[in-house]
């Protein structure tokens, strides 16, 4: 499959006609957070709370150039990335005269390109996750990308109906067997969007699906998620809502588990939503998003008896625009985390929030 992608990558090229004008044009942006963090936990130990400061940068390169077909290639790389310093390269981009695109390497789901976008509090706070809770929180919580594959992307207003676009993807690898963990080997993928205009109100509608295969011998389940969500904008007011649904293996973890296993996951279900008002240079979003999720040993049958996993989150944020590319954030986060049935009292609580961005 390597070798396949790597000979239509290079007749591609050689179709488009490689041959550029000029050089390559690179461009350039980042950002610094600076702030404070505080997490109050619901467990009673020394960890319970903590406060500690919040710093964040990034920095990325662009690198574009329009070829003498018309078709522009595009790629970029970090040379940080917030909490990462490692140097991350992108793949390739080609953006045709007719607006439609394809990702080369790293490509990514096209069902979350085409997701609804639900409004979600800003700002850095949060409680983490217990590792051995399935409920995954989001509908793009779930995926299982090999960075070996493509995505396509239709243009704006695809098939000369306003508002459509759409988009597919795939992905495939050559990933060793291991019993201890469920990296994704191939996927499947698309998403498709319709935006529509009545009155002050603009409503956009989302969906899509993933399905995929891991290099586990051992587990029963594949990778099979479909999302869908829409979201009205009428002036300063936004609302949004979505669902995400399916089924996927993943990781050891679970205390369920034998020793060295990966697991299956079933019944995995997310639902958010979220409303944004602008007035001025104050921007308030409140969102709320809940999961629900059963795992079991890889390879098992799952228990007629067996409960829940579940992940709840309430969050709140407000966003003052101090000058441009000048941000200054408030948060606040409720977490309520649950291991079949049972409260996860180290992964629940409440965090708060404030600092500020500049970006360029």
């Amino acid at each position: 499959m390597k070798k396949e992608l790597l000979l239509a990558t290079t007749i591609a090229g050689m179709t488009l006609g490689a041959t550029s004008a000029g050089a390559v044009t690179a461009s350039t942006a980042g950002h610094n957070k600076v702030g404070i963090k505080d997490v109050d936990k619901d467990s009673n130990s020394a960890t319970t709370g903590t406060m500690d400061e919040d710093q964040q940068a990034s920095f990325s390169v662009s690198l574009e150039e329009t070829l003498d077909s018309g078709t522009k290639i595009s790629t970029s790389f970090d040379i940080a990335d917030e909490n990462s310093n490692a140097i991350d390269p992108g793949g390739i981009t080609l953006t045709f005269t007719d607006g439609s695109s394809l990702d080369l390497i790293e490509a990514g789901h096209a069902a979350y390109s085409y997701e609804a976008a639900v409004p979600g509090a800003s700002g850095e706070q949060g409680v983490t996750a217990a590792t051995s809770n399935a409920a995954k929180t989001g509908i793009d919580g779930v995926s299982g990308n090999n960075g070996i594959g493509f995505e396509w992307a239709s243009e704006a207003d695809a098939l000369g109906v306003d508002g459509l676009s759409f988009g597919f993807s795939m992905s495939a690898g050559d990933e060793s067997n291991t019993t201890s963990s469920a990296n994704s080997d191939s996927s499947t993928s698309g998403g498709v969007s319709y935006a529509t205009t009545t009155g002050d109100t603009t409503v956009t509608l989302g969906a899509g699906f993933v399905e995929g295969s891991d290099n586990n011998s051992n587990t029963a389940v594949d990778l099979s998620v479909w999302n869908i969500g829409a979201v009205a904008v009428n002036g300063d007011f936004t609302v949004g809502a979505g669902m995400g649904n399916g089924s996927y293996s993943a990781d050891q973890g679970d205390i369920d588990a034998a020793a060295g296993a990966a697991v299956d996951v079933s019944e995995w279900e997310a639902v958010e939503a979220g409303l944004t008002y602008v007035s001025g240079d104050l921007t308030f979003t409140a969102s709320y998003s809940q999961a629900t999720a059963k795992d079991y040993q890889a390879g098992t049958t799952i228990a007629s008896t067996e409960k829940e996993d579940e992940s709840e989150s309430t969050s709140m944020s407000l966003d003052y625009a101090v000058a441009t590319g000048v941000t200054t954030t408030i948060g606040y986060t409720n977490v309520d985390n649950s291991r079949e049935g049972t409260k996860q009292s180290a992964t629940s609580g409440s965090s708060w929030y404030i600092g500020t961005k500049l970006s360029f």
